[in-house]
């Protein structure tokens, strides 16, 4: 056989003589094979020239594993110094403290009075909100107070987002009281007796364990989110997907404005997880009904939701957003002081589970909130009460948090023009979290709400969140015993305006239209989070979104294609009825990785497209002789995949077909070359490019169809 390469592209010339035909491949008997002389056809091989662009098998370097290891390790530390080898002590400083990096570029007469007016707005804001987030999460409402505080400096000091409003938050607040009721199993009862009013717990004892508990969780998410930040590994909130996460919160913020509704109708009802419970004992106690409460709680509402909308609506006036939940409560602490509603009484008497009885008051009152900073709770780490269920509850939350608090900063950072480092963030919101555990917290992330009024005020730096923390401080130090005559309805009716905006309907309209499968996962975490709980919601909610990928993943799309006209591109014949199928040929392209999860559809989807393409090429008088797959989706190949190509090329051998291939990656060349396999396939068919594999096999059929001679 004789082969004659020239150095021109493209141009293909092949030669034919005697000892072609001997050593060419035996295709077999065509008519099943008989006895005596044979009639079977042979095709001589095809001495090609290669094209010029040919894939460089021979240069594919087969690294072992170790070297790749070593090669990786030497460019993150080449990439480490090249980083830092103009760093002097400042930068150092910076490296490892990110605030000095924004301070040595602080513009103090532009930026001060931004961020001063931004943290003293979202200061007002966040403490009737944090106190209201407290009791929700059945803690007494001191804890959201510390929660405003510590954390907030702290991510000051750490954090990379420069508008990014830390603390505690409603979500993270159900899910850790629906959560750390477990914690201490056979005393449901009494953890939710206690949530009533955990300023005055019925059972001190329980609802000190229960604190501790909470602060345990704040510990171990901050070492989460540390961890994930120091290994990089934000990628894994990747899969919790947006449909997802918003279907959830979506249930949540039902379930949370459901849980304050007792105290704008003035009722007294336990705790419950699920939305049909809460319905239930709604309910079957409007009896309580008291409508003193429920005018002051409903004119709260209104005021708040009228604030909100004029803030939205005139910019100049945006600070009425912040100013909102401060001026009710300011509104709520003159009301009850001058009337004094806290002492009077309805004369409803309200049965109580030990089987007293217990007055109904005209107005409900928080209640005295303990003055002074935060004690040191490093000591309440260890050992955790229920390792299994808070290490479990503590890497929900965490997920949770990030996704939201990553989502945030990233959208106020695209928002403002700069680049937002999430590794950093991460760190910094998992040293803030250790922080506050530190220091009396529990678990803190970025807010929605706040982070929007401190985008809105003009916040430059994450000054704004220092100088809110101190606002804080100062509140713990001196304004605490003023908190203690306002109203409780005055709370309940900041959490269900606050909740409003996670109400994302919008989304659920947005994914019908555009992608059914991500309505689905909407669905199903919305519907079982407000019908099964939180905590059921967002397992199962995150098991539907693996399967889809997992879904997705083991029937990947193979597409077969076909050429367009008065064109070397080749297109899917689906969705271009144009393009136009090649004589002798079966174009595909399977567009993900081979490997074992989705090898078996890969084999029956192309044992199925040959079968079938060899009966219509038939039909119509052709004949399929090479299966050309463009490789350029596949980014990798596995062992299984290995078998499979070798088992199929068998297969394509028997009936005389031969598989070319198109583009693959450098990862698929080391694959075919440690197994072989490329020896099998013949390197004369791989190819650089679906052009170049087509014009190949278009030149073999041209050429075996000019020396085509039966054998006698």
């Amino acid at each position: 056989m004789g082969t004659d390469r020239n150095s021109d592209a493209g141009d293909t010339a092949f030669t034919t003589d005697a000892s072609t035909s001997e050593a060419g491949d035996m295709l077999g008997d065509m008519n099943g094979g008989s006895h005596g002389i044979s009639t079977a056809v042979r095709r001589p091989t095809t001495p090609m020239k290669r094209v010029a662009s040919r894939v460089p098998v021979d240069d594919v370097v087969d690294q072992p594993l170790l070297e790749q290891a070593k090669a990786l390790l030497n460019d993150q530390k080449k990439q480490y110094k090249e980083t830092t080898k103009d760093f002097g002590w400042y930068d150092w400083l910076g490296y490892f403290l990110p605030c000095f990096v924004w301070l040595r570029e602080y513009n103090w007469r532009s930026w001060l009075l931004s961020d001063v007016a931004a943290g003293l707005s979202v200061g007002a804001m966040v403490i009737p909100q944090g106190m209201s987030y407290a009791k929700l999460a059945g803690l007494p409402q001191e804890y959201g107070l510390y929660g405003a505080f510590v954390p907030c400096i702290a991510y000051a000091l750490l954090g990379s987002s420069r508008q990014l409003a830390v603390g505690p938050v409603a979500v993270t607040s159900i899910m850790l009281a629906n959560g750390l009721a477990g914690v201490f199993p056979g005393r449901e009862d009494d953890v939710s007796a206690n949530m009533e009013n955990p300023n005055k717990p019925k059972d001190p004892e329980l609802q000190m364990m229960y604190n501790h508990a909470a602060v345990q969780v704040a510990f171990v998410a901050g070492c989460f989110y540390t961890g994930i930040g120091l290994l990089r590994m934000g990628w894994v909130t990747n899969f919790l997907s947006h449909a997802q996460v918003s279907g959830f919160m979506t249930g949540a913020a039902i379930l949370i404005g459901l849980s304050q509704v007792k105290y704008i109708l003035g009722i007294s009802i336990p705790r419950a997880d699920r939305i049909q419970e809460y319905l239930q004992l709604i309910f079957d106690n409007l009896w309580q009904f008291n409508w003193h409460e429920f005018v002051m709680g409903m004119s709260f509402i209104f005021l708040l939701l009228a604030l909100k909308f004029v803030a939205g609506r005139y910019k100049r006036l945006s600070f009425l957003r912040a100013l909102g939940p401060l001026s009710v409560c300011v509104l709520s602490i003159v009301l009850m002081n001058i009337f004094k509603w806290y002492n009077d009484y309805t004369g409803l008497l309200i049965p109580q589970k030990d089987g007293t009885t217990k007055k109904q008051p005209v107005i409900a009152q928080v209640g005295n909130i303990p003055k002074g900073l935060p004690d040191f709770t490093v000591s309440w780490w260890v050992p955790l009460y229920n390792v299994g269920k808070q290490m479990m509850l503590a890497v929900l939350i965490c997920f949770i948090d990030i996704c939201e608090s990553i989502s945030i900063a990233k959208a106020l950072a695209q928002k403002n023009k700069y680049q937002l480092n999430a590794t950093q963030e991460l760190r910094g919101l998992g040293l803030a979290n250790l922080a506050g555990a530190m220091f009396q917290c529990y678990t803190t992330t970025g807010s929605f709400s706040r982070s929007a009024v401190n985008n809105s005020v003009g916040a430059k730096t994450p000054l704004a969140n220092f100088v809110t923390g101190i606002v804080v401080m100062l509140t713990l130090l001196v304004l605490t015993p003023i908190f203690t005559h306002m109203s409780s309805n005055v709370q309940g009716a900041i959490i269900i305006v606050g909740v409003l905006a996670l109400l994302d309907y919008h989304e659920f309209i947005y994914l019908w239209k555009v992608n059914k499968l991500d309505w689905l996962v909407w669905n199903v975490a919305f519907l079982f989070t407000i019908f099964l709980g939180v905590e059921i919601g967002i397992i199962v909610s995150v098991c539907v979104s693996l399967l889809l990928v997992i879904y997705k993943i083991a029937f990947p799309r193979i597409t077969t294609l076909g050429k367009l006209p008065g064109s070397s591109v080749y297109r899917s014949i689906k969705m271009y009825p144009n393009a136009e199928p090649c004589p002798g040929m079966l174009m595909l392209r399977i567009d993900a990785p081979i490997f074992f999860a989705n090898i078996e559809s890969i084999k029956e989807f192309v044992r199925a497209q040959v079968v079938t393409s060899k009966k219509r090429r038939e039909e119509l008088g052709d004949h399929i002789r090479f299966v050309v797959i463009d490789m350029s989706p596949v980014t990798d190949i596995d062992s299984s995949a290995m078998h499979f190509l070798d088992d199929f090329l068998d297969e394509l051998a028997a009936d005389g077909i031969e598989l070319v291939l198109a583009n693959p990656s450098q990862q698929v060349l080391l694959a075919l070359k440690r197994s072989n396999m490329i020896r099998k396939i013949k390197e004369d068919n791989v190819h650089v490019n679906m052009s170049d594999a087509v014009e190949h096999a278009a030149a073999v059929l041209k050429h075996e169809q000019s020396g085509w001679a039966p054998q006698i």
